[in-house]
């Protein structure tokens, strides 16, 4: 059973999507690694999530554009949506870094980052087996696997936020660090909103 329309490969659009996340995630990992050039790296940074706002408008005004779809509407908008969440998420934290003139990354801000790319390059393999039934057993492999990644990044950020309350002397430092841990926390939480939804897709059409 084919789950994406003929005349609109659906697949190929979260396929774009999920590779310009990943791009955004990496460079946020290579941002806080070497922490030079921030204002070029913040700009790359930016120019990946306006590239993730076109792919989610062409795939929105396409999906407008489709009669029938193979999976439900809902389910197509939702993936395409969470996505860029993901990756606006991720910029909201990289401008943050400069505007609130962090000067050096902190340990906990670099397990932050690291949280972000595993999860999605699992969401991208889940994606790209959507396109036949067979794969069911493995998609909901992938899913499950980014929930524990999520609970993973969950963990680091509870650790990350008690430290901060614990050692940081400076409060509107903690502010401006505990808001910058969050923005990265709930782009792991997006990332399982993703495979929520994926999850469904795969219930509906078993």
């Amino acid at each position: 059973m084919k789950f994406l329309p003929s005349q609109v490969n659906f697949l190929e659009h979260f396929e774009q999507a999920a590779d310009n996340v990943l791009e955004g995630a990496q460079a946020f990992v290579a941002m806080v690694a070497d922490y030079r050039d921030l204002d070029a790296k913040v700009a790359r940074i930016k120019e990946i999530e306006n590239n993730g706002d076109r792919i989610t408008h062409e795939t929105l005004e396409a999906l407008n554009r489709t009669f029938i779809t193979s999976i439900d509407r809902e389910d197509i908008h939702a993936i395409i949506s969470k996505l860029d969440d993901i990756l606006d998420l991720i910029d909201a934290a990289a401008h943050r870094l400069v505007g609130y003139r962090i000067t050096e990354p902190t340990p906990d801000l670099v397990l932050h980052a690291d949280q972000l790319v595993k999860p999605v390059e699992t969401i991208k393999s889940a994606l790209l087996l959507l396109d036949n039934m067979k794969h069911h057993t493995r998609i909901i492999e992938l899913c499950r696997e980014v929930h524990r990644l999520e609970h993973e990044a969950d963990v680091v950020h509870h650790g990350a936020i008690t430290r901060l309350f614990d050692e940081e002397k400076d409060p509107i430092r903690v502010l401006k660090l505990k808001e910058i841990y969050e923005n990265l926390e709930e782009a792991t939480d997006c990332c399982e909103d993703v495979v929520d939804v994926i999850e469904s897709v795969i219930l509906k059409n078993s």
